[in-house]
């Protein structure tokens, strides 16, 4: 904008010159069209500068080394040609508060911006500023800025060095189902007063000379606790979230009754996993926690039949 004001000024400044040396119309002619040059292009370019929107469009979640992109477009009042428009970007990350950008020459195609996805944690696109230009690049307005939000970048799962005991976990045990009710797995024991009559196992009542009744079995469920630690830097934060996330996988896979557990704004969140949508968005959650969130209590105030720690000790966390 400064270049064009100056090359703007330049060709005022050789229109009076000319006009005050040569003294002909024609030198009149072209000041006057000089001094309105400027009046003319805001008018023209108004309607398309007071239409001009900015619309983005991008992934909630990427995988860490994955190609993500953010995809900028431009739309205002099609029968004009489109004016210059210059915006001022900051893709902050968990680790560099800023990463200023800024763009130009964008068309009503929009175009793609690169994003860096070889650390796990997040990326925040936020539009500072932005402005659109008139056809001569002398005038400008503001431009509205579009809402974003932040892009987790999540880690791969990786096999934790040690795994944790869970076998016992995947062997069903079965207890009685109260109220009766209808169950595939039932147990035989003697009829006791107040049992349904339909219960009885008219049979095997027969063959034992006592009454034998169908108890309907249903299985136990045990609760495991994941207690997710907070980590530091990327390093840490990268083995942290991959073990989390082979473990959840582990055991969504072995059908074993889990929650997660974080802490996030200095408060102890608590979520189930039962499918794949549930662990990102636990992840999701995880990779956009602040750094600085405070440490994970231990002993947790909860109760479960196994609680298990993922990620560094640190602290009480032992």
């Amino acid at each position: 904008m400064a270049t064009n004001r100056m090359l703007y000024l330049g060709l005022l400044a050789l229109s009076l010159t000319f006009y005050f040396a040569s003294k002909i119309w024609f030198s009149w002619l072209l000041l006057v069209l000089v001094v309105a040059l400027p009046f003319l292009s805001f008018l023209c370019s108004l309607p398309v500068m007071l239409t001009c929107r900015l619309s983005v469009h991008a992934p909630d979640t990427v995988e860490q080394g994955e190609n993500a992109s953010l995809r900028i477009r431009i739309s205002a009042f099609r029968y004009l040609p489109l004016p210059e428009v210059r915006i001022r970007l900051n893709l902050r990350t968990r680790d560099q508060e800023k990463d200023l950008r800024f763009l130009s020459h964008l068309s009503r195609a929009g175009g793609l911006l690169s994003l860096s996805t070889e650390v796990c944690g997040f990326v925040y696109p936020e539009f500072r500023r932005g402005w659109v230009y008139d056809a001569l690049g002398l005038f400008r307005l503001p431009l509205r800025m579009p809402q974003t939000f932040p892009i987790a970048i999540l880690p791969p799962a990786v096999r934790p060095a040690v795994m944790p005991r869970l076998e016992t976990f995947f062997q069903q045990q079965m207890k009685p189902k109260p109220g009766s009710g209808f169950s595939e797995q039932h147990d035989h024991r003697v009829y006791r007063p107040g049992d349904p009559v339909k219960s009885i196992h008219w049979k095997l009542s027969l063959k034992t000379d006592e009454l034998i009744v169908r108890e309907p079995l249903e299985p136990v469920r045990r609760k495991v606790i994941l207690a997710l630690r907070t980590p530091r830097g990327p390093e840490e934060r990268k083995e942290t979230l991959g073990s989390f996330r082979y473990l959840c996988n582990w055991m969504l896979e072995n059908g074993v009754l889990f929650e997660a557990v974080w802490m996030e704004d200095a408060r102890l969140r608590q979520m189930p996993i039962n499918t794949d949508h549930d662990l990102l968005s636990v992840l999701r959650s995880t990779c956009l926690a602040p750094e600085a969130s405070a440490e994970l209590p231990w002993p947790l105030p909860l109760h479960a039949d196994l609680i298990c720690p993922v990620g560094p000790e640190r602290g009480r966390v032992a």
